[in-house]
């Protein structure tokens, strides 16, 4: 059985890395607010949990979830810069 993370009360329920980021999301029914999003960073060997945003949903917390680590994706993901170069047997572009 895998250890639970537990951060300030709220236990971490989901959690993805990108690059040297990491967000989680965390479950505490307890707390008025028992959903949070936070980023962990490489620097702190993903151990110290800042920037959270809280949520009454776990809905809510996940829409949050998937936003951050598409920010975070982004950041660690050069951009293309350059169109794809055409070949021969493509179709047409419309």
């Amino acid at each position: 059985m895998k250890k639970q993370t537990i951060v300030g009360g709220y236990t971490i329920i989901e959690r993805k890395q990108a690059g040297e980021v990491m967000v989680v999301v965390g479950h505490n029914p307890k707390a008025s607010s028992p959903y949070v999003t936070w980023k962990a960073y490489d620097f702190t060997n993903f151990t110290s949990f800042n920037h959270g945003h809280y949520f009454l949903t776990r809905q809510e917390a996940m829409v949050d979830y998937f936003q951050r680590l598409a920010e975070v994706w982004e950041h660690y993901t050069p951009a293309r810069h350059t169109p794809p170069k055409h070949r021969e047997n493509d179709p047409p572009a419309k």
